[in-house]
């Protein structure tokens, strides 16, 4: 199984009423892949990330759309998983923890790019 998401939707040419995702925690992050020929819009009630959604805690749905064929791939990781093996969840992303790993790598390229010229 060569994800870290343990379930996977897939779901063609449906709307989804606003929800929250039951089977998850807080914490973790669900990804929400968008195919086909139709234009996408994403919509969450509050204030989160478009590509990577704390399903369990953002309101998210996908309205009624006008033409084209609509593919979601909707990945995600069940909490029962780690209750049932004693596993801590993992700590809520912080853009913090971004940006610093943002400057590590954009430095070491910069050292990299200036010390072959």
């Amino acid at each position: 199984w060569p994800s870290i998401y343990l379930g996977i939707d897939v779901i063609v040419n449906q709307e989804t009423p606003p929800h929250l995702d039951q089977v998850s925690a807080p914490s973790l992050l669900d990804l929400v892949v968008s195919l086909g020929t139709h234009d996408a819009h994403f919509h969450i009630s509050e204030i989160g990330t478009m590509i990577y959604l704390a399903g369990k805690v953002l309101t998210h749905s996908v309205p009624r759309w006008g033409k084209g064929e609509r593919i979601a791939l909707a990945h995600y990781m069940k909490d029962a998983v780690h209750n049932r093996f004693g596993l801590a969840r993992p700590a809520f992303t912080q853009q913090k923890h971004i940006l610093r790993k943002f400057l590590q790598t954009s430095c070491r390229y910069l050292a990299e790019t200036l010390s072959l010229s």
